[in-house]
Formats: structure tokens, sequence, C-alpha cells
């Protein structure tokens, strides 16, 4: 029979007490002496023989490399000094013409790349409006402006395709759109009146005469009338009276009197159109010619290539549609010198590089480039033919897949070759250096004796350093005596390799060293306790939030545990996911593993309490409630170091498939443990520790089980422990305790209602005040680094008392304030620069806010469902959806582009702030009836607004009046500072809070048309007063709509298990209001059905809008897949759970479904 332990003998303080406990058997300290003197001896076998590596392997090796360096260094140093100088002079050549032939290369794909961008946005144009030819791109100077800033083409021009039976129509339309250019120079200040005056119909080439006719014009077999026919045709397009006009081009200043120019005329542009038609070729690089002179006239400064002879055209085809098969309707031509193809930086002291540049048209010139920026070109090929065996050579437009349609008629061709000058760079005459050369020889032959003592100790050192830290990784990821087993196995296996090496080789996936040479780490431990701990809620809770919060729970949960376990020596196995692993009793064996383990667990309930209430604050409302599941399991197990690829330290057997079964059978913040670990606590001494479970647990493949609860392991049992690990912050209760008496804001008719405030939890409240004030504030720090960085001067504070006055004594309903299109601010560069200093606001601002949002929590009631909890789930989804509208999953950090991409919402932080406020004042008073009801028994609420969203109504008229108290005067300051910020302001509250009425179906419908108006229909059916500014606040308008929307009733699109929480409160709401005579029908009759049709009517469809509208990133697949999801499981159990609902309620409130109606009176009735 087993010795029964005392406390006393086990070194065991009593259990009531966890966290404080310490339990380690006195009789450890020899066994663990003599565990440390094995370390110590591995350490230094290890130091040892890495010490002994050196001298062996580095020693006469640097001795005699030392001596043979001595012999010969002199002699080989010249031969040396003059191949080097022959060396360094080819490969910086091949060097550079590689970088000439890449940037070439990169040059000429970024030029197209743009053009072809352009030409994407033309016709997409054309397809949303009137179709090719008639289109004008808005903003086109400035759009090639941005194609000449990134690239450096001196113009770009847009040809479309313009037929006889068009020509009159066209001419007539592109009159009356010369705005595209004058409207640009009003945005860049220019004096519009020097841009002369546009033709107004299409004129011919004057000069082009005498130009001569190349490629497939000057076709033998058929004349130029010919193949013009034969190729247009082919494409759809009659010859007789085909046309090319110039349409737009830019950038400016520019001359319009290049409007109107039919370069189908000018027999270069003429051949290069054809051929690319003729090819179906996607891109086309021309040379150009002293005849282009006409257009280079129109090319003014900056461009430091304005003057120079050669260019190139680049052609990139406008198609009709994006079909596949579309036909070309135009061309996007830029115009560039060939300088700025080959923009490669070269330093100052390196000159004289040559590129010949052939094509098969039989052009040849020379372009010199010199690292002073004064490159050169010249007329035909003046290159050295000394140099012919080191010339480099490339065909200029690559025959890959993207340039498939390079001109079949004029193929470029480089030659780099190059110069004396540019050798001249490479060569050293000065006699000094031979001399210096000489003595640095004899300097180094004299000292190096000297050097090598230091360097082999240096070396020794590092070995040993090596080892050690070779051990200190192994016996962190592996328990310390089977790391140290490790070492020793290597090195048995491998005596003079190094520790890396031995352990790599040992740990190793491939080969024979690793498997076949050594013996696995394994053992038998016959007496061990292991503990799996599961978090409770966290898929759940993981489902509403970011990815970074999600591991910030982890990281600070598991932090705890791992301290509590390197304090009581437990192994810690491994984490999957949200449950970790645990073992007592290996690798050294102790006799009193399941007390150990107990204590452990108990200790991580506690622990596991305080880190989620302190985290709440952090990480939002919900996570003070997630709680732990522990089963503990005590047998034998097989443990050991399983290798391969990220080899760990693992546990297998029966043991820990029990345990598993154990925890997973388990109740939220209850210790589960098995008969074999109660059995072990009792030989013990500790049968006081645990209570019998009255039901039986099954096991597979074991049948039931009896089981345990372990004692003394409840939330609360260490309440010092907690207070003093939690937010030491004040309650919201003391906040506004301490704030001057005040009568709160209440509708006309609150004073007949016997409705109770919130009922939350006082610290539960305080952590979610504190959780809502930390998301504003930095926004609100936001809102005021944006002023800075714009230089927004405050309107004086009388002005601003004046309109704030002006609003709250205005009798217009908040219905009239609803707008189709909220005007956000437009794109400021500004916005791009970041400031030095973070902006932080005072602290002043963090009081106010803090008493502002204690008082709205107190306005809100004791509903279940439109309670303040609720009012902070919405805002925790709008604050989550706003995170992926400011950080897009697009291409690029440009602020332009991203201020674009997400309709101007991330440029205004104001606008941010402005939703998440909405989000926590939407239902400030909420009565738990809905606005049908009101307006049956609420009379005089309703009267007030018109029978329109009475509820939202209501908590604007509060929340806003709570607001414009003189307490919160230095809070309204940091949310405005100017008219137009209030004016701004308030119509976004106002705006977001009504777009939460989804029953009204007057409003329902509205959105429905300013949805279908941003997103759905083509631009061509907008009115002609509608320009971009006014499309893109219009969607910012409906994104924030939507988000607002979504977030309402978010807990649709996350897990199942929020929904259900979340339903069920709605339902009780609901069933209330029915029992106390505010619903004539049971909820419980159709509400499987009611669910059913919001998830298809309503749900879904704003799930998908929230995906296409395109600005919320992976956010909106993934409430996408929760809402189909949650609709597929409510179809399969709804009746169920709407059974489950029911009996709930009875339970709770201990009445029956069938409670007669009109036993209650209406609480409106009373007055």
């Amino acid at each position: 029979m087993t010795k029964e332990l005392s406390d006393a003998e086990l070194g065991v303080v009593e259990y009531s007490d966890p966290v404080d406990t310490v339990s380690l058997r006195q009789d450890d300290s020899s066994s663990n002496h003599e565990y440390d003197e094995r370390s110590e001896m591995v350490t230094e076998n290890s130091s040892r023989q890495a010490a002994d590596e050196v001298k062996r392997g580095d020693g006469s090796f640097m001795i005699y490399a030392v001596l043979f360096i001595a012999t010969i260094v002199f002699g080989a140093a010249t031969y040396l000094m003059v191949a080097s100088n022959q060396t360094r002079f080819d490969s910086q050549f091949q060097s550079y013409a590689r970088e000439f032939k890449d940037i070439a290369d990169k040059n000429t794909r970024n030029i197209f790349g743009q053009l072809d961008s352009l030409a994407s946005s033309i016709t997409s144009k054309a397809i949303e409006f009137y179709g090719f030819p008639n289109i004008t791109m808005s903003h086109f100077d400035l759009r090639s402006e941005q194609v000449t800033k990134h690239t450096g083409v001196d113009m770009v021009l847009f040809l479309p395709f313009v037929e006889k039976n068009e020509t009159v129509q066209w001419e007539s339309y592109a009159n009356k759109s010369q705005n595209w250019v004058t409207d640009d120079y009003d945005i860049r200040g220019w004096d519009a009146s020097t841009l002369g005056r546009a033709p107004e119909t299409i004129y011919e080439c004057s000069f082009c005469d005498n130009i001569a006719r190349k490629g497939v014009l000057d076709e033998k077999d058929s004349t130029e009338e010919e193949t013009t026919d034969r190729i247009l045709s082919a494409h759809g397009y009659e010859s007789d009276g085909f046309h090319v006009p110039v349409a737009q081009f830019g950038p400016g200043p520019i001359d319009l009197s290049l409007s109107m120019f039919d370069v189908f005329t000018h027999p270069t542009f003429k051949n290069e159109i054809l051929t690319s038609l003729e090819h179906d070729s996607a891109r086309i690089l021309s040379e150009t010619t002293s005849e282009m002179d006409v257009f280079f006239e129109f090319i003014e400064g900056p461009s430091k290539h304005r003057n120079e002879k050669w260019r190139a055209l680049m052609f990139n085809p406008v198609k009709e549609n994006f079909n596949s098969d579309a036909r070309t309707a135009g061309y996007l031509v830029a115009i560039v010198s060939w300088q700025a193809i080959f923009d490669v930086d070269l330093p100052e002291t390196v000159n004289g590089i040559n590129i010949v540049v052939r094509n098969d048209c039989g052009s040849v010139f020379t372009f010199t480039a010199n690292g002073k920026g004064k490159s050169t070109v010249a007329t035909g090929s003046i290159h050295d033919p000394r140099y012919e065996d080191l010339v480099v050579k490339y065909p200029f437009i690559p025959t890959d897949e993207e340039f498939d349609g390079a001109s079949k008629l004029c193929q470029f061709d480089l030659s780099l070759y190059p110069t004396d000058e540019f050798r001249g760079g490479f060569e050293s005459t000065d006699p000094s250096i031979y001399s210096g050369l000489i003595v640095v020889v004899f300097i180094f032959i004299a000292s190096i004796f000297f050097w090598y003592d230091k360097y082999a100790q240096r070396k020794q050192d590092a070995a040993i350093l090596q080892a050690k830290r070779a051990e200190a990784i192994v016996t962190s990821v592996f328990p310390k005596s089977v790391g140290l087993r490790l070492i020793e196995q290597a090195e048995k296996d491998q005596s003079r390799v190094s520790d890396k090496k031995m352990l790599n080789n040992f740990l190793a996936t491939n080969g024979d060293v690793g498997y076949k040479r050594s013996k696995p780490i394994a053992d038998l431990f016959p007496s061990t306790t292991v503990m799996f701990a599961d978090i409770v809620g966290f898929t759940a809770w993981s489902s509403m939030r970011e990815p970074s919060q999600v591991f910030v729970l982890l990281e600070s949960i598991y932090k705890e545990f791992d301290t509590l376990a390197k304090r009581r020596k437990v192994f810690k196995v491994e984490t999957v996911g949200d449950c970790y692993v645990a073992v007592c009793g290996l690798p050294e064996p102790r006799k009193d593993h399941a007390i150990v383990m107990s204590l452990f667990a108990g200790e991580c309930i506690v622990r596991m309490g305080v880190q989620v209430q302190a985290l709440e604050v952090e990480l939002g409302p919900d996570t003070a409630d997630l709680g732990i599941r522990i089963g503990v399991h005590s047998g034998p197990v097989t443990a050991g170091v399983l290798r391969g690829d990220r080899a760990r330290f693992q546990l297998f057997g029966d043991t820990v498939n029990t345990c598993a079964r154990i925890e997973s059978t388990g109740m939220r913040n209850r210790i589960h443990i098995s008969k074999s670990t109660a059995e072990l606590l009792e030989e013990m001494g500790r049968s006081h520790w645990f209570v019998p479970r009255k039901d039986k647990v099954s096991a597979k493949g074991k049948g039931e089980l009896e089981t345990f609860w372990l004692k003394h392991i409840r939330p609360g049992d260490n309440p010092s422990e907690v207070s003093a690990t939690v937010d030491t912050r004040q309650d919201s209760a003391q906040e506004i305790a301490k704030v001057p008496k005040m009568v709160k804001p209440r509708s006309p008719v609150r004073g007949t209602i016997q409705r109770k405030l919130h009922n939350l939890h006082p610290k539960k409240l305080d952590r979610l005040v504190n959780w809502n004030v930390d998301v504003l504030m930095n926004l609100l720090n936001q809102v005021a680094e944006r002023r800075l960085q714009a230089g927004t001067i405050p309107d004086s504070s009388e002005n601003m008392k004046q309109l704030e006055s002006r609003l709250v004594s205005n009798d217009a309903s908040n219905m009239d304030e609803v707008v189709e299109v909220i005007k956000l601010p437009r794109f400021n560069t500004k916005f791009s620069t970041p400031l030095r200093a973070k902006v932080e606001l005072e602290g002043e601002v963090q009081n106010q806010l803090k008493v502002y949002v204690s008082l709205i929590a107190s306005m809100y009631n004791d509903n279940p469902f439109h309670n303040f909890e609720h009012a902070s789930h919405v805002t925790m989804s709008v604050s989550k959806l706003l995170s992926r509208i400011v950080g897009p999953d697009i291409d690029g950090d440009d602020a332009q582009e991203l201020h674009d991409h997400t309709y101007g919402i991330t440029s205004d932080p104001l606008t941010q702030f402005a939703v998440v406020f909405s989000a926590l004042l939407h239902d400030v008073d909420h009565l738990g009836v809905p606005n049908t009801q009101l307006i049956k028994e609420a009379k005089e609420l309703a009267q007030k607004y018109n029978n329109k969203s009475i509820a939202e109504q209501n908590s604007i008229d509060l929340a806003w009046g709570l607001l414009m108290e003189d307490r919160f005067q230095v809070l309204r300051q940091a949310i405005y500072s100017t008219e137009a910020e209030l004016r701004r302001f308030r119509q976004l509250l106002v705006n977001t809070i009504l777009a939460t009425d989804i029953m009204d179906k007057e409003l329902k419908s509205m959105r429905n048309a300013k949805w279908d108006k941003a997103f759905a229909v083509s631009s061509s059916e907008l009115t002609s007063n509608d320009n971009v500014r006014e499309i893109t606040n219009r969607k910012a308008t409906v994104v924030i709509e939507h988000l607002i929307q979504a977030s309402d009733v978010a807990h649709t699109m996350q897990h199942w298990q929020v929904y259900r929480k979340w339903n069920a409160r709605l339902f009780k709401e609901m069933y209330r209001s029915y029992q106390e005579g505010h619903s004539e029908k049971d909820p419980s009759d159709g509400w499987y059905e009611g669910e059913m049709g919001f998830f298809d009517y309503y749900i879904l469809p704003l799930a998908k809008k929230l995906q296409d509208c395109g600005v919320f990133g992976v956010a909106s697949h993934e409430y996408l897949n929760y809402a189909e999801q949650n609709r597929k499981e409510w179809e399969a159990k709804g009746r169920s759970v709407v059974a489950d609902f029911l009996k709930e309620i009875q339970a709770e409130n201990e009445l029956t479904p069938s409670t007669p109606l009109g036993s209650h009176k209406s609480y409106w009735d009373w007055s």
C-alpha cells in the first residue's frame, strides 16, 4: 500500500489559496542538484570540445596560410594590380550594360502600363456614357501630367476612330466638350485664355505630301488605298472618310490648334495604325522623323528633352469594350525621348558608354551616356571597332507574351560599346600605389603573427559561446533533461561536428544521418498528470475581432499560464489553437504530480479571470465573459522528441486521449478530473479537494467514466488577487456621482413608463465605458492630427455657440436633415506628409468624454436587447469595418489612391468618429418596443416626430441635447472647431442613426434607390450635373449607411453562438412586450419563419452589398460567410431554438407562454 504523505512532508500549503501555494517536494533538492551538475558537465564538455576543435582545426592551418601568403604576396601584388584593372573594367561594363537593358525594358513597360491603364479608363467611361467616338475623358490634362510624372513622356494623345457617317456628329460633340482642358487649367490656377481656339472641323496634314511611305503603305502588290481598305474592312471600318483626329492631348500648357488634326493623313501615324490593326498588335514602338516636328512644337518646358530630335512614338490601342475579341476604337500615343527611355543614373566619374540603336527601317543613331548628365545623341554608329569583342546586343522590345504585338515593321536592336574614356576610369598609373603596396606587405608580415594570437582566442571564445547557445536553444524547446540528452547523443554520434550541426543531423528529416545512426529519445513515464485547458466562448468571441486582437488575448493568457507553469515546474507541452496542454511528472518523476497539477489548474482559472477582465478595456465587449474549461487525468504516457520538420516534444498514449475527453465534457470555469487523479489526491490526503460528478461521462472506447469536480476553483475565490490586477480606473458609476446632479433627458412620455435603467454590473459597466472611451479618444486624436496637417483655423467660440444654439432650438424634424449625399472633404496632398510627433489631446477632453459616455450608458434602459451592451457591440463592429476601410487590400501606398478607393472616408477622421459615435448613441432611451407600437401608444412622442423613426429621432435629440451642455464644451471643441465641421458632424450623426431604422418602408425604398444610383446603374443614366466628386460622395454616403446597418445586426453575421445569444435577447424583449400587452401577437408563433425571411430578404442582401461596394476587404467575405452559415443553422435548428427560448423565459420569469393578454395595462395609458 502506498504511504500517505502529509502536507508538511510534501511542502504543500492548503489548496484554498491556490495562487500563493508553492508545491515543491523537499526531497527534490538532491535530485535537482544532481540534475544541475549533469547539465554543467554537458555544457563543459561541449565547450571543451569546441575549444579543442579550434586549436586542432584552425591552428596549424593558419600558420601555414600566413607563411604561404607572406611568400607570394609581393610577387603577385603587381600582377594583381594590373589584372584587377582589366577585370574591373570588364565587369563594370557588363554590369552597366545589363543595367541599361533592365532600365530600358522597365521604362518601356512602365510607359505602356500607364497608357493601358488610361485606355481602360476611357473604355470604361465609353461603356457607361455615349460610346465611341463621342467620349471625352475628364481631367485628361491632369491625367496625362501624372503619366508624364511617372514615366518621363513628353506628350500623350488620344486618337479616336471616326467614320464618315460619324464625322459631323463628332465634330459637334468635340466643339461642345472643350471644357476638358479649361477645367484642368482652372484647377491649376492657369489662365485659360492662352489656350487659343480649337478648329471646328477635322483638318488634314498640310505638309505630308512629300513624306515617304513606308511599311504597309509601300507594299509592292497593292496600292496605298487598297492596303488601307483591306486592313480597315477586316476590322469593321470603311476606309472612305475614315479619320483619326486628335481629340485630347496633354499635359499643358498646350495650344488647342492641334485639336481636330487628322493623324491618319500623316504617313508615319497611318503606317503604325494600319500595322497594329493588321497584326492585332497590343503595342507598337515607332521611330520619329523630322516630319514629326509639328507635334514637338506643342511640347513646352519643363521637359528637359524638349529640343531633342530623337524620339519614339508608343501606340497603345483603346478597345470598344473589355471582351477578348473587342475591336480597336482608337489609340493612345505617347511621344517620348530616348533620353527618358535610357534614364540611368551613372556616377559622375563614369563617362562614355555608347548605345547604338538600329531598326529594320534603316535608322541608326548613337546615344552616349555620361555620368555628369551630359548625354548626347548622334546620327549613325560612332562606336570604336576595337571594342567589338565586348559588345552587348539585345532586342529593345522583348518578344515575351506581354509585348507579343511588337511592331513587325521596325524592330529595334541595341548594341552597347565601351569607349576609351570609360576604360580610363579603371587604370591606375600612380607610382605611390606600388610603393605603398610594398610597405603594406612588410607591415602585414610583421604584424600577422601578433594578431593571430588574438584571433585564435576570439575564435575559441566564439566556439564556447556557440556551444552554450545551442544548449540554451534546445533546452528552451524541450525539457531540460531531454535537451541535454539530445546534445549528449549528438556528441556520441559525431564527436567532431559543431553543436548546431550535431542537433541538425539528429533532428534531420532527410538522409541517413538522423534516423539510421541515432536512436530516438523517447521514454515511458508510468506516473504523470496531464491537463487540457480550453477557452470557453473563444470561437464566437474571435469571430467579432481583428486577428491582432485574437493574438493579444491568447498571448496574454498563455504568458500567465507559462509563468505559473515555470514556478510550479509543470511542463508546457504545446498550445493548439485556444487549447493549452501541460503535464506534470516528467521528465523528472515526482510523487506529488497530481497535487501540483491540481494547484496549477486552480491558479490558471484565477489568472484567466483576472486577464479577461483587464483585457476587456482593450479588446472590447464580451471579453470578460470568456471562461476556461479544464480537464485533468493521471496515468502513464509515452513522451519524447518527435523528429522531423520542426521537431517537438510530444505526448502519446491513452492518458492523453482520455484527458482530452475529460476536458471536452467539463464545464465553464470548473476543473474536471478523472477517477485516477481523484484516487491519487485521496492517497495524498486531499480527498476534501473534490466531489463526485452526478452524471457519468462517455468516452470513446471506454464507455462511461466516473469523474469528479475539483472544489474551491470558482471565480471570486481569491478576490484580493483579482482586485489587485484589474484596471484601477474608477468605476463609471463613481464618475457620474462626482458630477453635479442633473435631470437626465427623457422623452415626453417617459414619466409614465415603468422602465428600469441599465442593469449592468458596475465593474462590467466600467469596462465597457472605458473601452468606448479608448476607441473614441483614438479617433479624436486623429481628428486633431488632421486639423494640424491641414492648418485648420478654428472659428470664434461666439460663432460656434450661436450655431449650436440654432441647431438645438431648431423646431424642424431630424428627418428634414436626411440628405441623399453627404459632402466629404476633398483630398489634400498635405495629408500624405506625416507629422513628426503623434498628437495627444489634453486630459480634460478624455475626462469630459468619459463623463459623457457614462451618462449615455445611464440613459439606456434595462432591455434584454436594446441596451448599452448592445450599443457597445455595434460600436465594436463599426470599428472593425472602419479598420477594414482604412487598411484596404490594394496595391501601393499612394494616399490619393487610398482616398479614391475608399470614397474619401479614410481622408476624414471626423467622419470615422461620427459613425462610431452614432453607433454608441443609436438606441439611447430605447423602450424595448418597435416604432409601430410607439405610434399606437406613445401618441405625444409619435406626433412630435410625425410617426417617422420615433425611437431613432428620440435618441438623437436626447444624446445631442446632453452633448450641448456647458460641461462638455472642451469635448465639443475637440470634435469640431469650425462651422463646416459642426455641420458635417451633425449631418453624419443624424443620417447614420436614422439609417438604423430598417423597418420604415419609405426610408428603405429611398436607400435602395441611392444604392442603385451609386453602384448599380450605368453612369450614362446620371444627370448632367453629376460629377466625379458627387458620385464619390454618394458612394461614401451609401457605404456609411450600410456600415451602420450591418453593425446593428452584426450578430447575424458572426459566429452561431453570438447570433443565438443576441437572437435570444431580442426574442426575450419582444416576448416581454407581448406579455405586457404591447403586442397582440405571440412572437414565438412566427419567430422561426420571421428569421428565415429576415435572412433571405435583408441580412444576405446586405452582406452581399458590403462585398459589392468593394471597400471592406476580407471583412465583407467574412460577414457574408457567417450570414450564410447562420441561415443554414437556423433552418436546421431554429424551431428547437425557439422552444428553448420559451423554456428559458419560463424559467426566469415563472410565466408560461399562455399568459392571457389584457392582464397588463399599457404603460402609456396610465397617464
